[in-house]
């Protein structure tokens, strides 16, 4: 049998991914329209992070079936918002990264069990 030769390919994830520094959301955020209906919801997001820690791309990966809005805004008021410290490639230096949020949005204070990924936002 023939051996072939193994070859490497470069790792196309980070070697140190993008963290948090700002993920708050002002309450007044809170979607106007799901507010006076009272819509509350999970939303799932995967966050595409530039080089200078700046959220460029959002994609609702959950909860995009919520009423008034909910998903939509939430997307809107992240890259407005949020602001991280960026990934770093191999050899230290800055460069693209991702990251995956939920947001609780809720018009009482309850919460889903916390995790390190889960943002609650109450009305």
């Amino acid at each position: 049998m023939r051996r072939l030769p193994l070859i490497l390919a470069p790792m196309l994830l980070a070697a140190s991914p993008p963290q948090p520094r700002k993920i708050a959301i002002p309450v007044e955020d809170y979607p106007e329209a799901a507010a006076s209906v009272g819509a509350e919801g999970d939303v799932g997001l995967d966050l595409a992070i530039d080089a200078k820690g700046v959220v460029t791309g959002c994609t609702v990966t959950a909860g995009a079936d919520l009423p008034a809005g909910l998903a939509g805004d939430s997307c809107r008021i992240v890259q407005k918002n949020w602001r991280f410290t960026p990934a770093l490639d191999d050899a230290g230096k800055k460069t693209i990264g991702r990251a995956s949020f939920t947001i609780a949005w809720r018009i009482i204070r309850r919460c889903p069990p916390t995790s390190p990924t889960t943002v609650c936002v109450f009305l």
